[in-house]
């Protein structure tokens, strides 16, 4: 679900001049009282509306600032750059996307290929098109390093899970090469790229033709 984005221009930050080819990345700083708490939301908030608005391109530090109603030194005592940002929605987002997919899958055992396939791809298709931001996220900001690291660990997550549930469930057997479903993650996520595509809902032809590909690809793979 890569997205053409260019990166934005480089900002001024307290990390500015370093060698660009080799970051060096820090560690967050974590908000203990209130009031830093409650800017630290107002912060993530403003990125969260920026990213619905105009996508990961719209979202630098100094244009969160001025939406968070914040200085620029309030931005930088809790995130050295638009990567750590970034990276803390990614972490709100996979924490509510998982229990988002453990509340819909609760007391759910797949009867077939066909149904595990549906009910997984409607599920994110159902979470992104209620947080429209974090389908801009997900599927736009793969330009960030922090970003892309976290879907692709999350992809791994997703195909181990999936294999769990074929195998539990009797669909497949438990020697069945985890590659094939890691495989039809990456098909679900190109997918789902496709279904929302410069769109706030989801494409239901795509996704419809996506539950027809994803179905037939785990169907060949498994008869080899």
């Amino acid at each position: 679900m890569s997205g053409v984005v260019k990166s934005p221009e480089p900002e001024e930050s307290p990390s500015a001049g370093r060698d660009q080819d080799q970051p060096v990345r820090s560690r967050r700083r974590q908000p203990v009282q209130a009031r830093s708490r409650e800017t630290v939301e107002r912060i993530l908030d403003a990125a969260a509306v920026l990213l619905e608005e105009g996508g990961v391109e719209a979202v630098t530090t100094r244009a969160i600032a001025k939406r968070a109603g914040v200085t620029a030194p309030s931005l930088y005592r809790f995130f050295v750059d638009r990567e750590q940002i970034l990276d803390a929605l990614m972490e709100q987002h996979l924490e509510r996307l998982g229990a988002f997919l453990a509340e819909d899958e609760a007391g759910w055992t797949p009867s077939s290929l066909t149904e595990l396939v549906e009910r997984t791809l409607d599920s994110f298709a159902a979470y992104f098109q209620v947080n429209h931001n974090a389908a801009r996220l997900w599927l736009d900001g793969r330009v960030s390093p922090t970003v892309r690291a976290a879907v692709l660990l999350d992809h791994r997550r997703t195909a181990e899970h999936l294999h769990g549930l074929a195998v539990a469930a009797g669909l497949v057997a438990p020697q069945t090469d985890l590659l094939v479903f890691v495989m039809a993650v990456e098909l679900g996520d190109r997918t789902l790229d496709l279904a929302f595509r410069e769109r706030r809902d989801p494409d239901p032809d795509v996704i419809r033709h996506g539950r027809i590909a994803l179905t037939a690809y785990l169907e060949a793979a498994l008869r080899l």
